[in-house]
C-alpha cells in the first residue's frame, strides 16, 4: 500500500496529504492529479492498483490527492480541497502540463478542477459533470432494498465527529448505500438545491473545456451512461470509449481491457503534449 509522502494546508488549516509517484522516464511529459471515487463519502487516495500506476507513470508524474469526505465535510469543503491540491502541485511543477484524472465521483472533482483552474486535459472514468441528474435525485433501485435495513442508529455509529480523508469501504459504503437508496445523497453532501451552478458544469462551460478522455459502461447501475454521452456531446475535443458491460467500475480488478484503456488514456495525454509543443 502506497503511503502519503507529503501534505498541504487548506485555507481553514486542515492538513491534506498527497503522494507523488515520479515518472520512470527521466524526461517526464507532465503531471497527472488523481482523485479517487466513492461518492464523495468513502474511498482513499491510494486505491489505484499498481498495474495501472505503472502505465500512468511511464512518462508522467502521478499525484494521488486526498480530500475530506462527506457527510463530515460538505461539498464546498470537498471542492476547495481539490482546488488546494491542484494549486499546491501547480506551484511544484510550474513548467509542466497538468492533467486531472478521476474515477466516478473523483472524475466529478477532476472536472470541477478543470473548470476552475488551467488544466491541460482530463481523464474521466465513469464520472459526471453535474449533480442535477434524475438518477441522483431519486432512490437508486440497486441500493433501495438494502438501504432500508440501515437504521439511523447504525448511521450514527458510522459517521465520525471529526473530518476524515480516508473511508474504508467496510465502514463507509453502508452510508453511501443508504443515501443513494433513500434519495438522501444531496442532503448528506450539504447541497441545498441540486440546480446550484457551483455543482453543475453547464453545456456552455463544457465547450470551453480542455481535451477530455471519457470511459463508461453502457449498463452502469450507479452513474448513468448518459452522463458521459452528455459530456462528450459538448466538449469539442473529447474521446469517448464506450464499454458494453453491466458494471460501474470496470477497472476495480486489474484486467486486460482496463489495462488497454489506461494505455489509451496515456496516449491521449501524449497527443495533447505533442500538440502543445512537446515535452516540458
Amino acid at each position: 500500500m502506497i503511503e502519503p509522502t507529503t501534505s498541504c494546508t487548506t485555507i481553514d488549516g486542515f492538513t491534506l496529504p498527497y503522494t507523488i509517484i515520479e515518472a520512470k522516464s527521466s524526461s517526464a511529459r507532465g503531471v497527472i492529479l488523481y482523485f479517487h471515487g466513492g461518492g464523495l463519502i468513502f474511498g482513499q487516495s491510494n486505491d489505484l492498483p499498481q498495474d495501472y500506476i505503472d502505465i500512468l507513470t511511464e512518462n508522467y508524474h502521478l499525484v494521488l490527492v486526498s480530500y475530506r469526505l462527506a457527510p463530515e465535510s460538505n461539498i464546498d469543503v470537498i471542492i476547495n480541497d481539490a482546488l488546494t491540491q491542484y494549486d499546491t502541485i501547480q506551484q511544484q511543477y510550474p513548467t509542466f502540463p497538468i492533467f486531472t484524472f478521476g474515477r466516478s465521483a473523483g472524475a466529478f472533482l477532476a472536472m470541477l478542477t478543470a473548470h476552475h483552474r488551467n488544466v491541460d486535459g482530463v481523464i474521466d472514468f465513469y464520472g459526471y459533470c453535474r449533480i442535477h441528474v434524475p438518477a441522483f435525485l431519486r432512490p437508486n433501485k440497486q441500493y433501495q432494498a438494502l438501504s432500508s435495513q440501515i437504521t439511523p442508529a447504525i448511521l450514527n455509529q458510522l459517521i465520525q465527529s471529526k473530518p476524515l480523508i480516508s473511508g474504508p469501504i467496510q465502514t463507509r459504503y453502508p452510508i453511501y448505500l443508504y443515501v443513494r437508496g433513500q434519495a438522501q445523497w444531496m442532503a448528506y453532501l450539504g447541497i441545498q438545491s441540486s440546480t446550484q451552478s457551483d455543482y453543475n458544469i453547464s453545456p456552455k462551460q463544457l465547450k470551453a473545456f480542455p481535451p477530455t478522455f471519457i470511459v463508461h459502461c453502457t449498463g452502469d447501475p450507479d452513474v448513468p451512461y448518459s452522463e458521459s454521452e452528455h459530456i462528450h456531446r459538448y466538449i469539442n475535443h473529447s474521446h469517448f470509449k464506450s464499454l458494453s458491460l453491466e458494471s460501474h467500475d470496470f477497472d476495480r480488478d486489474v484486467n486486460e481491457t482496463a489495462q488497454s484503456i489506461y494505455r489509451q488514456a496515456v496516449q491521449f495525454l501524449d497527443q495533447i503534449v505533442q500538440s502543445n509543443g512537446g515535452e516540458a
